[in-house]
């Protein structure tokens, strides 16, 4: 871990776009709530990039020397779950929960397990009706015959983060409610009156269920106070659901800002689109592990900044899975009987360099391409890497969580036969070496010759 006296992150704020030093309300203390999923299917590989990378930033924030409170909701009541559920013939809770369980084990596979709580929205009507009363107390609310909404003339400053206020046909229509007798157009639900069917509670205001924005903010109101230091999400959030978020919890507290800092991941695009079931590149997790290395595609997903457009496909996959046998066989050249380095100022400049990238929001791109020349500079050297360069990469994988496999243990037979190998090439009988090589390659081993010995890998199927 790293000295927080040293360590200065800047992180670049969507709301006034441009990078700015972290500065939480606490010193020393960060606390951090990332929009999850709405359970009602498989998630895809757009929600893996951003939590991926989300999981990462809390990686760092931790190892940076920071106490970091986590907090990933999972909205589990949502009209999209209710349409779900309805055409499979299930209870929308059950659908929940089940959709729930998958998104949780495709988190695990990528190695998502930065997150603290996982609070569910069906847990928090109490305080989601809270807030809604204390919108109405300061009038900020208004009922209809199908709920309660809030009215956007009662707050000025909306749109503020997204610097718009209308809706446009790429925004999340499903999730805008319409009414035609709202006040103002983009007025939202807070409170939806209860419809043959469909879950309900009893309140004070109505038997009904919660709107889809007062979701999240009851949670981190309840969680962290009205104030708090991160918001992350995928970009396609900023408007409405962010926007909602800022106007319900500052009406509500009277208190700005709601957020200290907002981080928004991009897009990720499949086949040179972006991704979704109507255009038929939609690409589930699960479907995504299926034909991958879990490894690869977490690579994959930080080998790109947080807020920049990815594109998944092959010469990505590939691309990630050449970059991994890099770092396998740079890993496979140390020698862990030699304590220091042939340069012990090259590591001093790599390690330098390393964390200034990833102190510059999260540049991991920049950061894996210092590394990548550490191991090229490496490779030259006429003596092997020693412990300090494996404890540095230790370090690293701490991050980045995927940079370091697991050794298997090392095959008798194929040191046997590397090394038979070795001797006959001293003694200059090549073909012989080679048929050595060429069985090995037919059992799946690859063999590099490298300054630094011979190093072996098995090759990806």
């Amino acid at each position: 871990m790293r000295e927080q006296a040293v360590v200065t992150i800047t992180i670049y704020n969507t709301m006034t776009r441009r990078k700015e030093p972290l500065a939480p309300i606490n010193p020393g203390s960060v606390t951090m709530f990332v929009c999850g999923p709405t359970v009602y299917d498989l998630s895809h590989v757009g929600h893996g990039k951003t939590y991926t990378q989300f999981d990462l930033v809390a990686r760092y924030l931790r190892h940076s020397g920071y106490q970091v409170t986590y907090a990933q909701n999972i909205t589990d009541v949502d009209d999209k779950i209710i349409r779900r559920a309805a055409e499979v013939g299930v209870e929308p809770r059950e659908l929940a929960a089940r959709y729930e369980r998958e998104y949780l084990r495709d988190m695990a596979a990528l190695g998502n397990d930065s997150i603290d709580v996982h609070p569910r929205a069906h847990d928090y009507i109490e305080q989601i009706c809270h807030q809604v009363k204390a919108l109405i107390a300061r009038g900020h609310a208004y009922q209809l015959e199908d709920g309660w909404y809030f009215d956007l003339s009662t707050f000025p400053n909306y749109g503020k983060l997204s610097g718009r206020t209308e809706v446009r046909p790429e925004d999340a229509v499903s999730r805008v409610d319409e009414n035609i007798n709202k006040r103002n157009p983009g007025d939202f639900a807070l409170w939806k009156a209860r419809k043959p069917g469909e879950p309900y509670w009893e309140s004070d205001l109505g038997a009904g269920r919660p709107g889809w924005h007062i979701e999240d903010t009851a949670i981190t109101e309840t969680l962290f106070g009205p104030q708090y230091d991160l918001h992350g999400g995928a970009i396609d959030l900023i408007f409405p659901h962010h926007e909602a978020e800022i106007a319900q919890m500052e009406a509500a507290s009277g208190l700005s800002p709601l957020v200290r800092c907002w981080m928004h991941a991009g897009f990720l695009r499949v086949d040179g689109a972006k991704m979704g079931k109507s255009v038929g590149n939609f690409l589930t997790i699960r479907d995504a592990l299926a034909r991958l290395d879990s490894r690869v595609l977490r690579f994959a997903f930080l080998s790109q900044h947080y807020r920049s457009e990815m594109e998944l496909n092959d010469a990505t996959v590939e691309n990630s899975a050449g970059a991994l046998a890099r770092i396998d066989n740079f890993v496979r050249s140390i020698d862990h009987s030699r304590q220091r380095d042939p340069d012990p100022g090259l590591l001093r400049e790599t390690r330098q360099q390393f964390y200034e990238q990833l102190d510059d929001d999260f540049d991991t791109p920049a950061a894996l391409a210092t590394l990548f020349e550490h191991i090229r500079r490496q490779n030259r050297m006429d003596s092997p890497p020693g412990r300090q360069t494996y404890e540095f990469l230790t370090e690293v994988d701490a991050i980045f969580q995927v940079l370091l496999a697991v050794e298997e243990p090392v095959d008798p037979a194929i040191a046997s036969k590397v090394a038979e190998r070795q001797r006959l090439r001293s003694e200059k009988r090549y073909a012989e070496a080679d048929a050595i090589r060429n069985e090995l390659l037919a059992q799946g081993i690859v063999l590099e010759d490298a300054p630094t010995g011979v190093r072996w890998s098995r090759k990806k199927t």
